[in-house]
């Protein structure tokens, strides 16, 4: 199994439901969202990140921090109405949501 799935998987199950749940009019559309913009910045994050910068902290904080930021304006051009005090609420408790998930379920390095 690659090493990009388990924690791909852990985290669509995470955040998906987090982020429709913030959004009770519009929950297809921010649910979908939230899978296609949280799956780019997993792979980036696990993938590429890396690659370039190590898997120390370096990694971790500009990993996370792109998530919450570019996840938040992924959610704020999509919403209607824009908030974007919602959208960076959502981001910020899925993405936090998932990393506390991480730290339980998947091994270090995992």
């Amino acid at each position: 199994m690659s090493p990009l799935l388990a924690p791909w998987l852990l985290t669509l199950a995470v955040e998906v439901p987090c982020v429709a749940a913030l959004y009770p009019g519009r929950r297809r559309a921010m649910a979908l969202a939230c899978a296609l913009g949280t799956t780019a910045t997993n792979l980036a994050m696990n993938g590429l990140l890396p690659r370039w910068l190590g898997t120390g902290a370096a990694w971790l904080v500009t990993g996370e921090a792109a998530a919450l930021v570019l996840e938040a304006l992924l959610y704020w051009a999509v919403s209607r109405p824009r908030d974007p005090v919602r959208a960076l609420t959502a981001s910020a408790l899925a993405n936090g949501a998932s990393f506390a998930a991480g730290l339980l379920f998947l091994p270090p390095g995992g």
